[in-house]
């Protein structure tokens, strides 16, 4: 199903994106000798960005499958995820445009493309 398809990939270069940022945030935090609590703290968060953004290529790979529990699973990981981000340093730290439409842009055609393939799927196996 094409829309599966078009969701997974969009999943993909999400998760891709957070990957690619967590590495160069994490290499980043790796020049200091001695990380401070709030330094060290951010490199977690930079930590989370890259295994999140594994763990979203997996779901990538069964949401182009259109498997029913990665939907749900990518519907509420990346959310909870791409959510944070804009509470966070888009709404109170004043992350500008374009950087801030880039991940959630992603979130969101993932989320509505395979929002569709799923909806698709449950009429389908529920006329036969």
């Amino acid at each position: 199903m094409i829309y599966a398809k078009i969701g997974a990939i969009a999943y993909a270069l999400w998760s891709l994106l957070h990957i690619v940022l967590g590495i160069q945030r994490l290499a980043a935090r790796a020049e200091f000798d001695q990380l401070t609590e709030a330094a060290g703290r951010l490199a977690q968060g930079h930590w989370t960005l890259v295994y999140l953004g594994v763990f979203g290529l997996i779901l990538s790979y069964f949401n182009w499958k259109n498997t029913k529990w990665a939907y749900w699973v990518a519907l509420f990981i990346i959310s909870a995820e791409d959510i944070g981000f804009i509470l966070f340093p888009v709404i109170h730290g004043g992350l500008e445009f374009p950087k801030s439409i880039i991940g959630p842009g992603l979130w969101m055609v993932g989320l509505i493309f395979t929002t569709i393939a799923y909806v698709r799927n449950v009429k389908k196996s529920s006329t036969c």
